[in-house]
């Protein structure tokens, strides 16, 4: 209702969980276990267990202790590697050194209080950590709401001094006795309770959803019991005036609560949208809701129904004017009594009579429900005694309805608006028992608006439990939508600075894959293959026609900084030309390196940049204010990792000879596809392309490379090709020479592939490490997280093993475009595949002397020696035999086509081809196989994306936004916003202030932040770098120690080797390119004394000089 939002849950007095959250359970390897009655537990490696106080483990694979496998045992945490165990094992085997143990989720029995009695001892889930107190606020306003409902049998008008007086009354008569009432807070939800904000529905309909599914599937934590979330930032300060509220108007809604200058504001601004995913589509389309950049507000106002400040209500029940004025008498007078009136339990039998109503829809059986009976959801009802049943029978009432008066003032006395009152006409007047007194007339009017009052619909005949409770306090009000000709939508592709109109500008490269349907809602079945951002726009402007958006398929990076998103563009798109317009950057990416790209963006261009993003029931929401937070690369986000970052780099050695868990392997097998077919075709691919993919070209310059002499220069036609050709290496001729001719060749180097990944890889570690090896401490070598692998003996009747052999001749005959047979299902005929090898007989084994890394600190390839160090014979062997298969097929075209892989590619494989290899590993290493589908999730990057998760975290980032533009000052909107961190299956939401950012001193006493940037104008072309030194030290007061672009060293003072730079030019040294206005550097500056270090200054962007017209 307006500004105020909440949710309750109710799930009975006996709710199991079959699952607290989605957290996976917690694995680790142990170190030791000792022998005694409360042994301790030693967890191997230095990365804490994680584990809660008082939880249980279950064991397997341990050594020595074999006892304790397959046992689950209670803990008791220690420190972050110790525990201590609730099981004797004095009598146990001894531990020998390897050993697993796993976390078991605990299954939750919840109960829960039925809403009559949480009403007056609410359990309240805090939201705002800044404030916890509001919670409780919260639910007194909407208690207090209810009983107005109760009472008066409409809202709060809205702005209406009257019934804010009213309102506030009733607050301070049922609030809490240790609580002090919040009289500003209950202002701004009376005056807005009929309004609607898009932001909060959106949050609360995730949250809900989530609840529900909750309810169906025992999975995850319910809520305990409330959850309030008020927008108040949002409502002006100064109550707005009649006669500026607009009527007829869409934004009706949303003006009653933030006021018609903060729409105004809301319908001028500009926002750049970066990325159309599932956050971004949730975006556009609060964004269109809230008339985001629709040009204007519609001016018509309905003059019938405008305000007179001088008239007055003769409204008998708001007659009082003055705050010292006590209220009419109430049906209602203590939070016991609405408790009594909301629960029948101790009262009697409900009997239950539906109303004469035959337009209202029958009620739908709810969660809880052990009764078959159905009735209108409008029915009121008695709770009475057998003997003493009285009942009321309604009938529908007539069409045309007078309306109340309207004509009201605000509490500080400004005329007010009603955005279409609702009140009943002679409403039922009530006794507080419940019953109907007396009237005139026993032949009530029904009105359905009167439905909209807290009241039970339903108590389960067989318990006492109140399953069902409707409190309904929101009146319907319909919206008439008039967009004027001037705001007529548009689509463009052109650039955003081209235009003064508001406008949403929204970006993606991305194109619409099958499975973005079941979350990014914008799109349909239709619409795969299509760009994203041009169908998002496309869809969003049916949901608001007056909606500008210019669309583009561009990705935002460093490759088009100086094409597409300049700096001008950023501008241009967040904020337009207008100055008074304040910029917004809404960024929805699905990756880290991503963000920190566009964070720093913004930061370069002082762009306000709202942050989101989920992963399954997770989320977060960060505010970027220019001057005021600190940025979202200031927390030190890592791009290792996931597709999100969602875990560290796996150890060198892990991924490569020793996989401790199934993700190992998975992770291998994706290594495996994009050396095989991505990185090494394309290396290949821009040779061939250099040499216009000719034979004859290659084969004069494999030859020039055997001979040389002046033979070598003039093999070149331009240095491009030179380069290819100085850097070649003996592996990347190998590569070239392996290449298949036939689909035959295709599926036996397929094969050699099995041998070597599957059975000499196994072969070699055992060659290297035998079963009996051990470390220098005198442990065995083989024990966890070490597994001794197995080889495998292919198989021609294995399914899985001609699926590898299978899929990897597919690919290959791709990359090499050769032609494969098709087939009719997924399963790979092995009659094919051993016609094939009909004659092939694998490679023996031999051992080597290659190196295997087992230090677990190496989390990428050891850097290899230079490019060149191949030995020249090998070289030149290797070319020798590139030039006879050139010489062999000089009249074809040679190609080669990187594959870069598609998790929804299903025709070529890609994912089959991970599935193989990675389980194929798992079993030479003795670990579980993994579902295909979670080999997808893994390999594809996916991140578990879910509507509920997207929907509330897509309002609370459109619930800042809005304070952005409402807040009139630095100071307030910095104490006003929150940054988010929700967590669905707990659930919790908590908000916190966002960090301020942080000010560095430099030598001459100034301070800075990462907001700050320095400018020099460079006087002329010629200005030596010596001039440029004093001119920063003549306007900012300090020497220069250091000068760099992009990690390049330009100048280092004490260093003889750059004192000649002084003297030169200092565009000859940082030679900008064509065209370039400007170049960023770094500067460090001198300390001021001999011990003290170089202290580096804020960005410094040197203006270029605009070069001489050749004219």
């Amino acid at each position: 209702m307006g500004v105020l939002g909440n949710i309750f849950c109710d799930f009975g007095t006996s709710f199991t969980v079959l699952s607290p959250d989605e957290e996976p359970p917690l694995e680790f390897f142990i170190e030791s276990i000792e022998n005694a009655e409360r042994p301790k537990l030693v967890i191997k490696g230095q990365i804490s267990h994680k584990l809660p106080d008082f939880c249980s483990i279950v064991f397997r694979e341990v050594r020595g202790m074999t006892e304790l496998n397959g046992r689950t045992v209670k803990v008791k945490v220690i420190s972050p590697l110790v525990i201590e165990l609730d099981i004797d094992t004095r009598n146990f085997g001894k531990f020998t050194g390897s050993g697993i143990a796993t976390e078991v989720k605990p299954t939750l029995v919840v109960s829960h209080i039925p809403l009559a009695k949480q009403i007056e001892k609410p359990s309240l889930s805090s939201t705002d950590l800044v404030d916890p107190a509001s919670s409780s606020h919260a639910h007194v306003a909407f208690i207090t709401l209810m009983i107005f409902m109760y009472e008066k049998h409409r809202l709060p008008r809205t702005w209406c001094k009257k019934d804010i007086l009213l309102f506030t009354k009733l607050a301070e008569r049922f609030c809490f006795s240790d609580l002090k009432v919040d009289t500003q807070l209950l202002e701004k939800i009376a005056s807005t309770c009929r309004g609607q904000l898009a932001p909060l529905c959106s949050f609360f309909g995730g949250v809900a959803a989530q609840e529900a599914i909750k309810a169906v599937t025992h999975q995850f934590t319910p809520l305990n019991q409330w959850m309030y979330l008020v927008a108040d930032a949002v409502v002006p300060e100064t109550l707005p005036q009649a006669h500026t509220l607009r009527r007829s108007s869409r934004y009706d809604p949303i003006v009653a609560c933030i006021g018609p200058e903060n729409m105004e504001k809301l319908v001028k601004a500009r926002a750049f949208v970066v990325g159309c995913g599932a956050i971004g589509c949730e975006l556009l389309k609060i964004v269109a809701l809230l008339g985001l950049s629709t040009g204007v507000v519609n001016s018509q106002i309905n003059n019938s129904d405008s305000f007179n400040p001088d008239e007055e209500t003769s409204e008998a029940t708001a007659s009082f004017a003055s705050s010292d004025l006590e209220p009419p008498p109430l049906v209602i007078r203590s939070l016991r009594q609405l408790a009594e009136e909301l629960s029948f339990r101790d009262v009697g039998v409900i009997r239950v009579h539906r109303a004469e109503v035959s337009a209202l829809r029958r009620h739908e059986p709810g969660f809880g429900d052990t009764s078959a009976l159905d009735r209108p959801v409008g029915e009121l009802r008695t709770a009475t005694s057998d003997s003493d049943s009285q009942i009321v029978r309604l009938r529908p009432v007539p069409a045309a309805q007078p309306r109340e008066a309207t004509n009201t003032t605000g509490p500080r006395g400004e005329p007010a608006a009603d955005l279409g009152d609702t009140s009943l006409v002679n409403p039922l007047p009530l006794l507080s028992n419940g019953s109907v007194t007396n009237s005139a007339s026993s032949d009530h009017r029904f009105d359905e608006r009167s439905l909209r009052l807290p009241m039970i619909t339903r108590i389960s005949s067989h318990s006492d439990y109140d399953a069902d409770l409707e409190s309904l306090a929101q009146q319907p009000r319909s919206y008439s939508v008039q967009i004027a000709d001037s705001c007529a939508g548009l689509i463009s592709n052109a650039n955003a600075s081209n235009s003064g109109e508001p406008c949403v500008t929204v970006t993606d490269m991305d194109y619409i894959e099958k499975s973005n349907l079941n979350r990014q809602f914008l799109f349909r079945p239709e619409h795969v293959g299509l760009a994203k951002s041009t169908v998002a726009a496309q869809s969003v402007r049916q949901i608001n026609p007056a909606l500008k958006v210019n669309a583009l398929v561009s990705k935002l990076g460093p490759e088009t900084e100086q094409t597409v998103f300049t700096d001008a563009f950023l501008q241009a798109a967040a904020s337009g030309d207008d100055k008074a317009n304040l910029p917004i950057v809404l960024a929805a990416l699905d990756n880290i390196e991503a963000r920190n790209y566009l964070d720093a963006r913004c930061v370069a261009n002082r762009l306000a940049m709202f942050e989101s993003g989920t992963q399954g029931t997770k989320g977060h929401t960060q505010v970027v204010f220019p001057g005021l937070t600190e940025s979202y690369s200031s927390q030190g986000n890592s791009s290792s990792g996931g597709a999100d970052g969602d875990g560290d780099a796996i150890p060198y050695c892990t991924l490569k000879s020793f996989p401790a868990k199934p993700v190992d392997c998975i992770e291998w097998a994706r290594e495996k596809f994009f050396t095989q077919f991505t990185l090494k075709p394309r290396v290949l691919e821009q040779l061939l392309k250099a040499f216009s993919c000719s034979p004859s070209q290659l084969l004069t310059a494999f030859k020039s490379v055997i001979v040389e002499g002046s033979e070598e220069e003039a093999a070149f036609e331009n240095p491009n090709q030179r380069n290819l050709i100085h850097q070649l290496t003996g592996s990347q001729v190998a590569f070239f020479n392996s290449r298949p001719r036939t689909w035959q060749d295709c599926i036996r180097v397929g094969r050699e592939k099995f041998e070597k990944y599957f059975k000499h890889k196994a072969l070699h570690l055992l060659y290297k490490f035998p079963p009996d090896a051990t470390v220098e401490d005198g442990k065995p070598f083989w024990q966890l997280p070490r597994r001794s692998p197995t080889p495998i003996q292919f198989d021609a009747s294995n399914q899985l093993h001609t699926r590898f052999v299978w899929t990897f001749a597919r690919l290959l005959a791709y990359q090499s475009d050769i032609e494969f047979p098709a087939l009719e299902s997924n399963t790979p005929p092995s009659s094919l595949i051993a016609e094939a090898l009909a004659d092939f007989t694998p490679a023996p084994f031999t051992p080597s002397q290659k190196e295997v890394v087992t230090d677990t600190s190496v989390k990428a390839k050891p850097a290899p020696v230079e490019p060149l160090s191949d030995s020249k014979a090998e070289l030149q062997t290797l070319l020798k035999v590139a030039i006879e298969r050139l010489q062999s097929r000089a009249d074809r075209l040679i190609t080669c086509r990187p594959i870069e892989f598609d998790k929804d590619n299903e025709a070529d494989g890609h994912v089959d081809f991970m599935d193989a290899a990675a389980n194929l590993r798992a079993q030479m290493y003795g670990l579980p196989i993994t579902s295909r589908y979670e080999v997808k999730r893994i390999a594809g990057r996916i991140i578990p994306a879910i509507a509920t998760t997207t929907a509330a975290v897509a309002g609370l980032i459109s619930l800042e936004l809005l304070k952005y533009v409402c807040c009139r000052s630095s100071e307030s909107l910095l104490a006003l916003s929150r940054n988010h961190f929700v967590n669905l299956s707990l659930p919790s939401t908590m908000s916190v202030l966002p960090a301020p950012c942080r000010s560095t001193k430099l030598p001459n006493g100034m301070l800075y932040t990462i907001w700050d940037r320095w400018e020099l104008q460079l006087p002329s072309l010629q200005t030596s770098l010596k001039d440029t030194i004093d001119a920063i030290k003549a306007k900012y007061g300090l020497e220069a120690s250091l000068i760099s672009r992009k990690s390049r060293p330009i100048y280092m003072s004490g260093f003889p080797k750059f004192a000649p730079c002084l003297k030169k030019p200092v565009l000859s040294l940082i030679e900008p390119e064509p065209g370039d206005a400007y170049v960023d550097l770094v500067i460090a500056y001198e300390a001021g004394s001999e011990d003290a270090l170089d202290v580096e200054g804020p960005p410094f962007r040197l203006i270029l000089p605009i070069p001489p017209s050749s004219d």
